[in-house]
């Protein structure tokens, strides 16, 4: 299963699929000089939308919700400085998987890898990345290779859409007929072109400047990357779909000269989060762990970073009042800090001291009540500390904003399940599994929720509408096969 994952994730990194109304057409709309007239931004949303389903289905997503949010900071700030972006929608989302690699899909939808993440020196380096795949986005370069692409059938990439629907039954088979097509015309739909890659790195460039990073991280970057990987017999998947040259990196360099200064710093949160991913794949928590604690006993950890990052080891080791005893400290020194304060509720919850970071979270609430790691961090310590009607209520306040993660309808479910609003978890379970992908489970969930009572008066209108919805998605995929 491991290959059938890394060869999805290697395909969805690479491919862009069509929406429906033009997956039923038999031929190439007008191939005009007009974008528009090709794709357009209507249906490039949709083609993301339901792409950005078997993304989550199949491939294996963070749910940490502090990476959720550092990647979405950084992407938004870039979003921000975008003239291009501002009345399209965004939404960035983090794969587990050691590689190197970034992609953007139709519709806004921005992947990184945590590999990425892990590798990147400074946070400008990463921005590099993420204002490039934005500048993609914005510049409309997938409607923009079909235009020149004439020879491209629709029917061809929407036969990789029924080859993403084989693979949710059978993984082997429909990686094989996604191979296939793939095969056929690789080059032509795949690689970005020489003049799209300038173009996003000219506007990721100066959306960098603008937005406080240092915009010569795009050159410094990428002439990393093909030292480090130049003996090697295959290059890391971004460089083989973002191909780098000696004229670009010059071309880079010599733009980014070219921006004002100075730059801000990293900041702190990017080495926490670092520390937090690089610990959840850590092969040998134990030797770390015994290693730094001999320097923690012997008084030579002090820098910050390691601190926090021995907090976490003495987590992982089972050793929580040593890990709450530093979370507790490092939070207080710097308040505000929502990876210290999330960390340390989370410890105290593992410890059976749920009591114990609700006070806490309540205070940092108060200042920042939308903030989803605070709402779902507090949410398990309430129903750790068997409060799960108050869970359910603060959810439900905040389950239906945009572009919400999935992970908060699974934690509503528990919290409605625990307090005895048991007809209310089918909605909840319904809602789960249609933003990860299982159309079929969600539609039998929603089915369910229309059968039960509900205090709510407009329960039956909004789950009807759900329903509505995912038959016609289940239609318009049989129609495509």
């Amino acid at each position: 299963m491991y290959r059938v994952k890394n060869t999805l994730i290697s395909l969805i990194a690479s491919f862009s699929l069509v929406s429906p109304a033009m997956a039923a057409s038999s031929s190439l709309p007008d191939m005009g000089s007009s974008t528009s007239r090709t794709l357009s931004v209507t249906e490039e949303q949709a083609i993301g939308d339901e792409y950005i389903l078997g993304v989550r289905r199949y491939l294996p997503l963070s749910q940490d919700p502090l990476v959720i949010e550092y990647i979405n900071e950084i992407g938004f700030r870039l979003v921000e400085q975008n003239p291009d972006a501002h009345d399209r929608k965004f939404y960035f989302f983090v794969i587990k998987d050691p590689s190197i690699n970034a992609f953007a899909l139709p519709g806004g939808y921005i992947g990184t890898h945590t590999g990425l993440l892990t590798a990147a020196e400074n946070e400008s380096e990463l921005a590099a990345v993420l204002g490039h795949e934005i500048a993609h986005v914005t510049q409309r370069h997938l409607a923009r290779r079909l235009e020149r692409q004439s020879q491209l059938s629709f029917p061809a990439l929407a036969s990789f859409i029924g080859s993403i629907i084989v693979a949710s039954q059978n993984p082997e088979a429909g990686i094989g007929m996604m191979a296939t097509v793939q095969a056929g015309f690789q080059q032509a739909i795949i690689n970005h072109t020489r003049e799209n890659e300038k173009e996003a790195d000219r506007i990721g460039i100066s959306a960098m400047s603008r937005a406080g990073f240092d915009p010569s991280a795009v050159a410094s970057f990428f002439e990393k990357m093909q030292q480090a990987t130049r003996y090697l017999r295959k290059p890391p998947e971004f460089l083989m779909t973002h191909p780098v040259n000696q004229t670009r990196i010059s071309d880079a360099r010599a733009r980014a000269r070219s921006m004002p200064a100075p730059y801000n710093p990293d900041s702190l949160n990017f080495h926490l989060i670092k520390a937090r991913l690089a610990l959840s794949v850590s092969e040998s928590n134990v030797a770390d762990y015994e290693t730094a604690k001999k320097l923690y006993q012997s008084e030579k950890l002090k820098d910050e970073v390691e601190l926090f990052r021995f907090a976490l080891l003495c987590r992982a080791n089972e050793d929580y009042s040593t890990a709450i005893m530093l979370l507790k400290q490092l939070y207080l020194q710097r308040q505000r800090n929502y990876v210290y304060l999330v960390s340390l509720s989370e410890t105290f919850n593992l410890a059976g001291q749920p009591e114990k970071a609700i006070p806490f979270l309540e205070a940092e609430l108060k200042n920042s009540p939308t903030s989803i790691p605070l709402i779902m961090t507090y949410a398990r310590s309430l129903i750790s500390n068997d409060q799960p009607r108050a869970a359910r209520s603060l959810l439900l306040e905040h389950s239906y904003a945009e572009n919400v993660e999935p992970q908060i309808f699974q934690l509503l479910s528990e919290a409605q399940s625990a307090s005895g609003f048991v007809d209310e978890v089918h909605e909840s379970q319904g809602q789960y599994l249609y933003a990860t992908g299982d159309l079929q489970g969600s539609l039998a969930q929603f089915e369910l929720a229309l059968s039960r009572a509900s205090d709510d008066p407009y329960a039956a209108t909004r789950i009807q509408a759900k329903i509505d919805k995912i038959q016609y998605i289940l239609r318009q995929r049989r129609y495509r096969k």
